[in-house]
């Protein structure tokens, strides 16, 4: 019997650019999206003018003005809201609840979406409907992520899933249907069996790629228990810590002169010489060469 093959499915990245042509708007200058654990962080720049309309999804969606005025209509559940959305502004807009959007011109946003089971601990993660409002701490957040996905630079996995989760927090805390008196986050750290299971992994994959989920199932915690409890352990989040050490083992590849800076590169988990070599030097403070060059004047000195 002669069967048709079948066509994989879009991804989210796809999905969206079918939608805006669908809907008759054009391609947006530039589109960069990460996915992380139980949701998806989009970063758009320079989307045209026009309209487009969204059936009721099953994730809550958090949409971050980057544009410095945006004139934004918004229809929901037949109300209208209809604003200049300044930088820094912010929806909300709750599951389940179909819309349409319309904008006069270029814009410049950041888009995050979370299912109700985001957090990974229980807790159901409903986010109430906002029009235009202003939260500080979410705002620094935001504004990471979005430099994040649109600086020429690879996007790094695990420090966008620690600042999507650290929105999540606030949205529970702050922004969703959930009681304050929900169960709290436990004060303490990690115990001295977790830390050590995590420490040993990490060290062991430094040169892959490393993501919050899979560090919290070592530790067998939730993905928002183990983001907290780790920096209360460690001082620092995964994401920094992860960071630290990749340097710290480029440094020991570095004073060995036999070892070129792509295979540094490749050991300590960045996407390419450049991105190592960037990252090093914002770090660190020199170039990946230059510290090898002084590495190595200073061995002589004591030989």
């Amino acid at each position: 019997m002669h069967k048709e093959l079948q066509q994989p499915a879009a991804g989210p990245r796809e999905q969206w650019l079918n939608l805006l042509d669908k809907c008759g708007v054009g391609p947006p200058k530039s589109l960069r999206l990460v996915q992380v654990s139980g949701g998806l962080v989009q970063a758009t720049v320079g989307e045209p003018p026009g309209k487009i309309t969204l059936d009721g999804l099953p994730v809550s969606i958090l949409m971050f003005n980057a544009s410095p005025v945006q004139r934004l209509r918004q229809t929901r559940e037949r109300h209208s809201f209809i604003s200049d959305m300044l930088s820094g502004e912010m929806t909300l807009l709750p599951r389940g609840i179909p819309s349409e959007w319309s904008w006069n011109s270029i814009c410049d946003r950041l888009d995050v979406t979370f299912a109700t089971d985001f957090l990974g601990d229980g807790k159901s993660l409903d986010v109430v409907d906002r029009y235009a409002f202003r939260d500080a701490e979410m705002e620094v957040i935001c504004r990471r992520l979005y430099h994040a996905l649109t600086a020429n630079r690879p996007t790094e996995q695990l420090y966008c899933e620690s600042l999507a989760m650290n929105l999540a927090v606030i949205l529970l805390l702050r922004h969703s249907t959930a009681s304050l008196g929900a169960r709290p986050v436990p004060s303490g750290g990690l115990s001295r069996h977790q830390a050590r299971r995590v420490l040993e992994y990490i060290e062991a994959n430094l040169s892959r790629p490393l993501g919050l989920r899979k560090l919290s199932e070592i530790a067998d915690l939730s993905l928002h228990h183990f983001a907290h409890m780790f920096k209360r352990t460690l001082g620092v989040t995964p994401y920094q810590y992860v960071l630290e050490r990749r340097l710290e083992h480029a440094k020991i590849m570095l004073r060995s002169a036999n070892v070129s800076l792509v295979d540094i590169s490749l050991s300590t988990g960045f996407d390419s010489q450049s991105h190592f070599s960037s990252t090093f030097r914002r770090m660190v403070g020199v170039t990946p060469t230059e510290f090898q060059g002084f590495e190595t004047s200073r061995r002589r000195v004591f030989e």
